[in-house]
């Protein structure tokens, strides 16, 4: 793994810091915003309280009854006393209320109905208030969730390179030899695995219990391990002495065994394979008047997840018993998959 491939995930992790430090700070600046949102406006002293009901003078008379029309009598007995008194100026009336304005209830208010609606126009202005502040509290809400919606996608995108990260550095481990992501394919030739058939040998000679068997040893001759590894083989007597006439036998549909956790380097597994037995089947073979063949396939996976497969075929006949090779392998042209 090299050191560009490491900065790339620290970078987003930096990057993911400062996102959630962001997203924390909103959430706790936005309450008190919003609280000093919600606080109401002061009114001006003329609406906080209604204007004192102005006075009403009752209707007093500006004399006395005995002042307005005095007696005869009185005149006859203060006819000089009464004229500079008379002559006195008159005391100044108080000035009239400013008439009362719908448009402004809570002014000038005089009856009990204008009272009422004063009222009525303080409630709906605090509502009005109130709605406004609960708006800008859903507001900041939605701002908050969409910081944490942000948050949370960024977090979810920066694991996908800690885990491709992750999953490269498991892969390096496990393969015991360091290789580049996505390099080239000579790169990926030189270190990816190669599991093929090593040997095939008879278990017992083939009229032993009238049956034929064989192991079969695959070796993985690559420079990393394989992983996963599943084989299936077949085994059949056919009478054909001439290699040339010998049919290309089809692969098996799917592997019989169960799969092979890995495979290191220049390690070995076996598989083997029977089949019935004729009479004379070893003296028909040493005659060249029949071939014992065994096919089959294995199928792994390398360090760089690639799947591969290997099929192979192998022929037991005169000719091969008479050089100590006991089974030749045949082209099948599918030999690596």
């Amino acid at each position: 793994m090299t050191h560009h491939f490491l900065i790339h995930p620290l970078a987003c992790l930096r990057l993911l810091a400062c996102v959630l430090i962001l997203s924390l700070a909103a959430a706790a600046w936005s309450p008190p915003f919003a609280a000093a949102q919600d606080v109401p406006t002061e009114e001006p002293d003329s609406e906080d309280a209604p204007a004192e009901d102005p006075v009403v003078d009752e209707e007093v008379p500006s004399e006395t009854p005995s002042e307005e029309a005095p007696s005869d009598e009185a005149t006859s007995e203060e006819p000089a006393a009464e004229e500079p008194a008379a002559e006195a100026p008159a005391t100044e009336e108080p000035a009239a209320p400013a008439p009362w304005d719908i448009s402004k209830p809570c002014e000038n208010y005089q009856h009990p109905y204008e009272a009422d609606l004063c009222q009525q126009w303080r409630t709906a202005e605090a509502a009005e208030q109130a709605a406004a502040a609960s708006e800008r509290n859903l507001g900041l809400t939605r701002l908050l969730m969409l910081i944490g919606a942000l948050a949370t996608l960024l977090l979810l995108l920066m694991f996908i390179p800690l885990l491709m990260a992750a999953l490269a550095a498991r892969r390096a481990a496990r393969g015991g030899a360091p290789f580049a992501a996505g390099g080239d394919a000579s790169r990926e030739e030189e270190l990816r695995a190669y599991v093929d058939v090593d040997k095939i040998e008879f278990i017992e000679t083939p009229e032993s219990e009238g049956i034929v068997k064989a192991k079969i040893t695959f070796r993985n001759a690559g420079n990393t391990p394989a992983f996963k590894i599943r084989s299936a083989a077949h085994v059949g007597i056919r009478d054909v002495k001439d290699e040339d006439l010998l049919p290309v036998m089809p692969l098996p549909d799917r592997a019989r065994n169960a799969p092979r956790a890995r495979l290191g380097r220049d390690a070995t597994m076996t598989d083997i394979v029977q089949c019935d037995s004729t009479s004379s089947l070893a003296d028909r073979v040493m005659n060249g008047d029949a071939t014992i063949l065994v096919w089959g396939f294995v199928e792994y996976f390398d360090v760089f997840d690639r799947r591969r497969k290997t099929g192979f075929q192998y022929l037991c006949n005169a000719e091969t018993l008479d050089t100590g090779q006991i089974f030749k392998p045949m082209v099948r042209g599918d030999e690596d998959g």
